[in-house]
């Protein structure tokens, strides 16, 4: 794959890049390939490639250091998102999440994502990933919502202990933005929908009347999740997608009754990408 390529993008606002894949590209030189496109245009998708978990943590090696881990469940190299049905579980279960930066609520900095689906079969628009391009979202983004998360504090309850082990039991604050030397961006969460009774979490604007910052943040995660500045990926088995978590925000759709989803999660920390 030539460096200079200029690949296709995934949307509008001209996130991501569509990455042929050749069989004879090593592990080694697909990461290199990869990481560059994830970090120039904020993801990176490749399809039809055949991993095992062995390959899968390999490649993940490949492009940096791995997350200092502190979950309750997996490894920085390897944590299988494979839609439990086990009461308690979210992060690895089957309904929905909201938008959100990985690494946020344990205060991890998180560079890079990496999924990979070892097995999928689901109904369109169930256990979909959406990426949405964060910094263009924010740029243009509406003066009312702009304002809150200038002149407001944001606070978060974690409710899934089982994965969250290490963080507060209360509620805590954490700042709505993040700078790492390589580029300014949100860092945040938005909330579970009301209907919703499985919750990792719950967010809210401090100080704020709550029926006001529960229609903040549906309005944020609606205006963050347009067509305009979000990637929606319909799973296929062999698709990796490599997501910058400081250029963009991410979650998923819930999984259907009988729907199938094993995505192998690896996260990063480019201590030479400042």
């Amino acid at each position: 794959m030539p460096e200079d390529l200029a690949y296709p993008q995934l949307t509008p606002s001209g996130l991501g890049a569509l990455l042929p894949w050749n069989p004879e590209t090593s592990v080694q030189d697909l990461a290199r390939q990869a990481r560059r496109a994830a970090l120039d245009s904020g993801c990176a998708l490749v399809r039809g490639m055949d991993l095992d978990e062995d390959d899968f943590k390999l490649l993940v090696r490949s492009l940096g250091d791995r997350v200092d881990h502190k979950f309750g469940e997996g490894q920085a190299d390897l944590l299988k998102l494979n839609a439990s049905r086990d009461k308690g579980k979210v992060v690895t279960g089957r309904g929905p999440l909201p938008i959100h930066t990985d690494g946020l609520l344990v205060g991890e900095r998180v560079d890079l994502i990496i999924l990979y689906a070892a097995d999928f079969s689901d109904a369109p628009g169930s256990g979909e990933t959406y990426v949405s391009d964060q910094l263009t979202a924010w740029d243009e983004m509406a003066e009312h919502l702009r304002r809150v998360l200038d002149e407001h504090e944001l606070e978060y309850l974690v409710t899934e202990r089982g994965y969250f082990p290490t963080v507060p039991e209360d509620w805590y604050t954490i700042p709505a933005t993040r700078d790492y030397g390589r580029v300014k961006s949100l860092n945040l969460a938005t909330a579970f929908p009301r209907d919703i009774e499985q919750r990792s979490w719950e967010v809210r604007v401090k100080g704020m009347a709550p029926e006001r910052s529960e229609e903040f943040f549906a309005e944020l995660d609606a205006f963050l999740r347009s067509e305009r500045y979000a990637y929606t990926h319909r799973w296929q088995v062999g698709d990796l997608l490599i997501i910058d978590n400081q250029r963009t925000l991410h979650g998923r759709t819930a999984i259907g009754e009988g729907g199938t989803r094993v995505l192998f999660r690896g996260q990063l920390t480019l201590s030479d990408a400042a």
